[in-house]
């Protein structure tokens, strides 16, 4: 028998979905298309940013 430990199974990364990341974070249908080619259609907030060409402005 497994054991499974509940506090070690959560995800530790938070997943999105990349159209929807980029359509909120107004990011064109041009780097849009880019990275879904490259990461798929799901990726984590790190990998998205990462592989992003133009990086939106963040204003403090």
């Amino acid at each position: 028998m497994q054991h499974l430990d509940r506090i070690r199974t959560k995800p530790t990364t938070k997943v999105f979905d990349v159209v929807a990341y980029c359509q909120s974070n107004r990011i064109n249908d041009r780097e849009t298309r880019k990275l879904v080619r490259l990461v798929g259609r799901f990726a984590s907030r790190l990998e998205i940013q990462m592989n992003l060409t133009h990086r939106p402005v963040r204003f403090r």
